[in-house]
């Protein structure tokens, strides 16, 4: 689990996210087939549109619609839970994540002011939120697609009965 938050937390302080998808906008941007009509004549009644075509290549691409999808649920997951820290320990975990600043721990104190030791604690702070809603946001993509294509009739009938118990018990 560490692994992956971390992962998500460097790719995103450090840029890279932002960067794969510009970069795959450029890669699918750049025209990768030479023409080389060697007759020298034109096809007749061929409708050229190269920029209808760029936009149907965007969305369609799947690489590109994987790299925004991730992009878009890191911004929001972690702006989500930036507005709920205090703007210091969103500052030591940005220098602490952000690869491109190359900040050690003891670059991390001088800047913040911040002790080495309390500046971990925030960011295993910080880190342990992320994973909570992480994993929270995991498990239920897990039952949407549970109930989706695996449920039968009585699993069904049982999440519904579970539901129903559980609102009586808010009501109450």
């Amino acid at each position: 689990m560490a692994d992956r938050i971390d992962k998500l937390l460097y790719d995103y302080y450090s840029g890279r996210l932002h960067s794969k998808v510009n970069n795959r906008i450029r890669e699918i941007e750049t025209p990768t087939n030479n023409d080389e009509n060697i007759g020298g004549s034109r096809a007749q009644n061929k409708h050229i549109r190269p920029v209808d075509d760029m936009i149907i290549k965007k969305e369609q691409d799947v690489v590109l619609n994987k790299c925004r999808a991730d992009l878009i649920y890191a911004t929001r997951l972690v702006k989500r839970i930036e507005d709920s820290f205090d703007p210091d320990i969103c500052n030591v975990v940005k220098l602490h994540f952000d690869k491109r600043l190359g900040q050690d721990w003891l670059a991390i104190e001088s800047v913040t002011g911040i002790s080495t030791r309390q500046g971990q604690r925030y960011v295993n702070w910080f880190k342990r939120e992320v994973g909570n809603v992480f994993w929270y946001d995991k498990g239920k993509e897990q039952t949407t697609n549970f109930i989706k294509k695996e449920a039968t009739i009585d699993d069904l009938a049982e999440i519904t009965s579970l539901i129903k118990n559980r609102l009586k018990a808010v009501d109450n």
